[in-house]
């Protein structure tokens, strides 16, 4: 592809992996970013691109690429408990301090053990809990099958059922 093919191509491009890192990322700032780095990487390659077909697909799957590792290196970090939404519940009902204090602990715990998830298992239970994504549209954005989002839906849900059940055993 010719540079002034690709100039040509470029906001048709930059939109398509715009939209990716928006439903993948959690911050309008963190997906620009991702977009422009995209656009970065199809530059460098703009050579190779065969068609217009041929770079909007491998720009898709670079802004994919890019955002799950965005979301990995994420994962590396403390989950933020502050303005947890089992806290500003139990703010507005008047819960006792120390009833607060142990959802908290709860809390805390429970992201723990999202956190020991695989990572692709986490990635579709926050896209389907956090970003209320559907499992058609989650499959679409991580190019996988509808039933395979299922199955890791599921086996994600299930570890944590299983976690809550031995934690409250003890």
């Amino acid at each position: 592809m010719t540079q002034r093919d690709f100039e040509a191509l470029a906001m048709q491009l930059r939109t398509k992996a715009l939209g990716i890192t928006l439903r993948m990322l959690h911050s309008r700032d963190d997906a620009e970013d991702t977009a422009s780095d995209v656009m970065l990487r199809l530059w460098s390659l703009h050579e190779k691109l065969k068609d217009e077909g041929h770079a909007l697909n491998l720009s898709m799957v670079i802004a994919r690429n890019l955002c799950i590792d965005a979301l990995r290196k994420a994962r590396r970090t403390p989950p933020n408990v502050e303005g947890s939404l089992l806290s500003e519940q139990l703010s507005v009902q008047g819960a006792l301090p120390s009833e607060k204090m142990e959802y908290e602990e709860e809390e805390r715990w429970l992201f723990r053990q999202m956190e020991k998830l695989p990572p692709r298992e986490l990635q579709v239970l926050r896209m389907r809990h956090t970003e209320l994504l559907s499992n058609e549209e989650i499959a679409n954005l991580l190019g996988l099958g509808e039933s395979s989002v299922k199955v890791m839906l599921s086996n994600a849900r299930k570890k944590l059922f299983n976690d809550i059940k031995r934690r409250n055993r003890q």
